[in-house]
Order: structure tokens, then sequence, then C-alpha cells
């Protein structure tokens, strides 16, 4: 693969390749220490409930009476993208010794915004010590975190926030975001496809989106759009569903009338299951790249059927999130935005990931 190929950094501007090996050491060696850290001491559950409201608790004399921290998502419970963010979440939790209450959306409320404010909600008028959400609208939540922040109440955002460089604002309140730039990752997934898939001016790509009412998926896929926009390409969009037989059956009606694609982009790991289920079903053998992490996507990447994914190292962001709040009630640190990504993933580097992503439930 070409040395000189841009990658986005937490500025949200581009770097090569070669600095993003100076990146890498500077700042990703302690992010796998840390996880590394939380592996051998919690032993990392291969597992996550699937229920609305899971808990993982554990109060020790030595933390005295903090309370509960309350960790909060999007993420529906058939999504195999979250279950290494809520188990990085508990495993801070048993590690740290705090009592850590992970709440999330239920299979019959996937891509409903309601019904994650809903559970913040609850969450503030508990008075926790401390709370981890994603934000997934810009408008939506904005009376909840205000609420929060009126009382005092400590917010770290992960994942999903209302603007592409997760800076909070006076309309949406909070301490730091921990996650990727998620624009910065949709101009890297295009840039990273134009070289790997050698994409000219005309080139026809479709971008398959699962979420379309998800802020960080708009994100992505603008900065798709923006990377594409001086090559000359114009990207279909082509939006699914949170259900994978039910996007399936769509990128497969899509596939039936449009046999000369020169790539198919996936926004998340649903998206690449609905691809992967749609071509094996029509017989097609379109060039696939993707965003997001997980088993299935890992053994996409091994048998050849994606060729590159961008990961955001998901059990990063659930176990940051907890340990800056803890940190934050127990020593007045205040918590400070971390970048989780992009990382570009191949057939050539994945493999040394394997462990790692059994041990943490993907």
């Amino acid at each position: 693969m070409d040395e000189t190929r841009s990658t986005g950094r937490s500025d949200g501007t581009f770097a090569h390749r070669g600095a993003r090996r100076l990146w890498r050491r500077r700042f990703a060696l302690p992010l796998a220490v840390l996880a590394a850290a939380a592996l051998a001491v919690a032993g990392c559950s291969s597992s996550s409930s699937s229920t609305s409201s899971t808990s993982s608790s554990r109060t020790t004399s030595a933390n005295g009476s903090l309370g509960t921290f309350y960790f909060i998502s999007h993420g529906c419970p058939t999504d195999p993208f979250w279950p290494p963010v809520w188990n990085g979440a508990a495993d801070a939790g048993k590690q740290l010794g705090i009592k850590v209450d992970i709440l999330h959306i239920t299979s019959s409320e996937c891509g409903s915004t309601s019904a994650e404010v809903s559970l913040l909600d609850t969450a503030i008028a508990a008075h926790p010590a401390g709370i981890a959400t994603t934000v997934t609208d810009a408008t939506s939540f904005s009376s909840a975190l205000q609420t929060a922040a009126k009382d005092n109440i400590p917010v770290v955002v992960l994942n999903s926030a209302p603007t592409a460089s997760g800076a909070p604002s006076a309309a949406n309140p909070y301490l730091a975001y921990l996650g990727q730039q998620n624009y910065s990752a949709g101009q890297g997934l295009a840039t990273e496809a134009a070289s790997e898939f050698s994409l000219s001016k005309g080139a026809s790509v479709v971008v398959i989106d699962h979420e379309p009412t998800n802020i960080s998926l708009t994100q992505r896929l603008q900065g798709v759009k923006a990377a594409f926009a001086p090559m000359g390409i114009t990207p279909t969009v082509v939006n699914t569903s949170d259900d994978i037989s039910q996007g399936a059956s769509i990128v497969s009606s899509y596939l039936a009338t449009h046999k000369s694609l020169s790539a198919i982009l996936t926004l998340g790991t649903t998206g690449t299951d609905e691809v992967a289920e749609a071509q094996s079903s029509a017989g097609t053998h379109f060039k696939i790249g993707a965003m997001d992490l997980d088993t299935t996507t890992l053994s996409y990447i091994e048998n050849g059927t994606v060729t590159f994914t961008v990961d955001q190292q998901p059990y990063l962001q659930g176990y940051l999130s907890i340990v800056e709040l803890f940190l934050d009630a127990t020593e007045g640190a205040s918590p400070v935005s971390i970048s989780t990504g992009p990382v570009f993933l191949t057939s050539s580097n994945v493999k040394a990931l394997a462990k790692y992503v059994s041990h943490t439930g993907y």
C-alpha cells in the first residue's frame, strides 16, 4: 500500500501515513496500555446484555460512596458494533470498584432518538456521580444536557457528538468527547477507497447508510462527499435500516439495477452485513470499503469480501469514558477529549487484532 496515503487527524486535517506512525507512537501506545490493563485486571467480559438496562457494579471501601455512574447509548441490541463499547464501560467499573449502570435502547426502539433521550432524563433524575452518553442529534439532547450542567452532573460524550469536531457548546454542554471525529473518518474512508480501488473521475460509488437519522453517520457521509468532490466523484446514497434483513433486501434491489459499480462503501457494521448478505444472494463481487469493526467484518477482510475498514476502537470509548468520570469524581481531574480513531485495517494488519477483538467482546 502507498506509504504516502492520507489519513484523518484529530484536528480534522489530514496527515501522511508517516505522520500517522508518529501519532500512534505518541498517543495510541498509552491507549493500548490502558486497554491492556483493563483486559488483565477485569478479565474482559465476552458478552453484553441486550436488555434496556444492565448493571455492572461493585463498590469498595477504598472509593467510598461515590454513587452510581450511568452509561447511555443509542446502540441497538442487534448491532454487533456495540458489545465492545458496553464491555469497556463494564470492565472499567469492575476494575475501579464503582457502580456503573449501562442503559441502552431496546430492539423495538432501534433508531429512536427520543428513547435514548428518555434514558438520559432518567439518569439525570437519579443525580448520579457522572454520565457518559452518546449524542446522536444536534437539538434533541440539548434540554437534558443543559439540565445536567445546571445540576452540576459531570457528563462526557462518546462515539457520537452533536458537532463534527466533537466540541461542546452552550446548546449542548458536556466536559469531553471520546471517539473519532466522524467527518474526518468519512474523508479517510473516501480517500482510502480512491487509492485501494483506483477510483477516478465519474466512478460509480454507492454509500450505504443504515441509520440516516444518526448524526455521526451523517457526519461520516458529509466527509465522504467532501473528499470525493475534488476527484469528480459524486456518490449515490442508499438509506437502509438497522434491521439487517430489511436492509439487505433494499441493497439487493439496488444491486439488481446497478451492475457496473466501481465500489460500495458502508458507514457501519450493520451496513456492511447488509451489503455482504445482498452480494451473496445476488452473486455479485463489488469492491467494498467499510467502517467500524466486529468479528464478522474481521472475517470479511480475511476472506476478501471487504478490502478495508476504518476502526474507531469502540472498547476504548466505553472504557475511557468511565475512567475519566471516575478521575473527575475522585481527583478533580477534568475530563479531556480523546481521539480513538480513525485507524485503517486491511488484510495486512487485521490479523494482529484477532485476539483483542475476541477478548473485548466484538
